[in-house]
C-alpha cells in the first residue's frame, strides 16, 4: 500500500512539474509577443527568465519542440529590435538565443529549422560586428 502511494505521489509530482514548465514556456511566448508588438525589450528579460525556469525543470533531451520555437521567436524578436533600435545588447542576446535554438533544433532532429537558425545567427553576428568599432592591430582597422 505504501509503495503504491509513493508511486502515485511521484507520478503527480512529474505531472505538476511538467505543467509548471509548460506554464513558464507559455509565459515566455506571451512576453515575446508583447515585446514584438510594443518594441519594448523589457518583456524579453521576463521571457528569458521564464525559459530558464522551464529549463531548470527539464533537461534539454526532454525539451519539446515548443521550447525550440519559443527560443527562435525570442532570437528573432531580439534581432529585429536590436536592428531597429541600433541596440548592440539586444543583438548580443539574440545571438545567444539563436545558439540555444540551434542546439534545441539539433536535439529534436529538425535539420531545416537548424539551418534556418544558423543563417539568421550569421546575419545577427554580421550586424553586431558592423556595429563594433575595429580594434587596433586587427585587420581592417584604421
Amino acid at each position: 500500500m505504501a509503495g503504491r502511494k509513493k508511486f502515485d505521489l511521484k507520478r503527480e509530482y512529474r505531472k505538476t512539474t511538467r505543467q509548471l514548465a509548460d506554464l513558464n514556456r507559455d509565459l515566455a511566448a506571451k512576453m515575446i509577443l508583447l515585446a514584438s508588438e510594443t518594441g519594448d525589450t523589457s518583456p524579453l528579460i521576463q521571457a528569458v527568465d521564464a525559459l530558464q525556469r522551464a529549463d531548470d525543470l527539464f533537461s534539454n533531451e526532454d525539451t519539446p519542440r515548443e521550447t525550440a520555437e519559443i527560443r527562435q521567436a525570442l532570437a528573432e524578436t531580439l534581432h529585429t529590435l536590436g536592428k531597429a533600435q541600433d541596440d548592440a545588447d539586444a543583438l548580443e542576446r539574440s545571438i545567444a538565443a539563436y545558439r540555444s535554438a540551434i542546439t534545441l533544433a539539433s536535439l529534436i532532429g529538425d535539420d531545416n529549422m537548424r539551418n534556418r537558425l544558423k543563417t539568421k545567427y550569421a546575419q545577427a553576428r554580421k550586424l553586431l560586428d558592423a556595429k563594433r568599432p575595429a580594434k587596433p592591430g586587427v585587420r581592417g582597422a584604421a
